[in-house]
């Protein structure tokens, strides 16, 4: 697992003004390591802690699809994860995944009475509820989360 600093995309208005990249091997037991990363550079940005919090959940829940069903827990792929600040405070959480994808808009409301007690299939909508806005790239491979 390796941060780099790095530039920033054109995906939000304004300049960025922090950018970091993280690598992670495809297994599940980078995502604790990689989680602790991006809370030390949250908090080197100084952002509030209760959006850390947030952003933290969301981007452990985007981590764990990435690794369980982008790299089907193979170390050999890697998730990489972009984070940018820009000069309006906005943050965003880029993960991308060498996984084949999915559609985003297939998947079941799990709110619904079928899915309540499953222990699994909140992680999309939990994402959607913590951020302030979501978008899903590249066939699904791909997860753009912004927290305002």
């Amino acid at each position: 697992m390796s941060f780099e600093a790095g530039a920033g995309a054109a995906d939000q208005p304004g300049e960025v003004t922090n950018s970091f990249e993280l690598r992670l091997q495809g297994e599940v037991r980078a995502i604790a390591a990689a989680a602790d990363s991006i809370s030390a550079k949250l908090q080197l940005l100084q952002i509030a802690e209760e959006k850390q919090v947030e952003i933290l959940l969301a981007v452990h829940e985007a981590l764990a699809n990435a690794v369980v069903h982008g790299c089907k827990n193979d170390p050999s792929k890697e998730v990489r994860c972009r984070l940018e600040q820009y000069a309006n405070g906005h943050i965003l959480i880029v993960i991308t995944d060498p996984g084949s994808g999915y559609s985003p808009q297939q998947l079941p409301d799990p709110t619904g009475d079928e899915h309540i007690h499953r222990d699994h299939g909140r992680g999309i909508y939990l994402i959607r509820q913590l951020m302030d806005n979501v978008l899903f790239e590249h066939n699904g491979r791909e997860i753009r989360m912004w927290k305002y």
